[in-house]
């Protein structure tokens, strides 16, 4: 059996209709993915979007032309039905998430003090890449899912420096938060 890169398995899929080849790419990529929305949006609405796109990739395999590589056109698929999304809340402000605050029961053989200590650091965490400035904040996100400064230089538009630029700036940015509130 040949390996097959990323793009000839979606262009086996639409022009001749091989669900192995679907199912190939499915496996490869809906951890990476699943995780870059997760970390933008609550869980259920999470899961939506995540059906959304690969949506989206089956709807447009008959058509898709290969001009970067499949990862990169499949997560500017994702930020825009992320953006999507946050835009409709913008226009329902009074719409909140069910996530939201849910603490979810603590079994007796955890240790609540670890349990806070992690929910605490990840508070910390949030809010620092929550501070970023929009453009850091987006190469952060998307170097997160383990993209290549060139596939996230493609998917947002931008040169291959720009994007060093920025993971370097939100980098030192994060660390300079982390340091300044993790022990408080």
């Amino acid at each position: 059996m040949t390996l097959r890169n990323d793009d000839q398995l979606l262009t086996d899929y639409g022009k001749r209709g091989d669900a192995a080849a679907f199912d190939i790419l499915y496996q490869r990529f809906r951890q990476p993915l699943f995780g870059f929305i997760r970390q933008q949006l609550p869980d259920a609405i999470a899961n939506e979007v995540f059906q959304e796109c690969w949506m989206v990739v089956i709807e447009q395999a008959a058509d898709y032309m290969p001009c970067g590589s499949f990862r990169g056109y499949l997560f500017t698929i994702a930020r825009r039905k992320i953006a999507d999304y946050w835009r409709r809340q913008q226009r329902q402000p009074s719409q909140t998430s069910d996530d939201d605050g849910n603490i979810e029961p603590i079994s007796d053989d955890i240790d609540p003090q670890i349990i806070q200590l992690q929910q605490a650091t990840n508070d910390v965490i949030l809010m620092c890449v929550g501070r970023l400035p929009k453009a850091q904040r987006d190469v952060f996100m998307l170097k997160q899912t383990g993209l290549a400064v060139e596939e996230i230089s493609l998917i947002l538009g931008a040169t291959f420096e720009t994007v060093k630029s920025r993971i370097r700036a939100s980098y030192s940015k994060l660390r300079s938060c982390w340091e300044r509130h993790h022990d408080k």
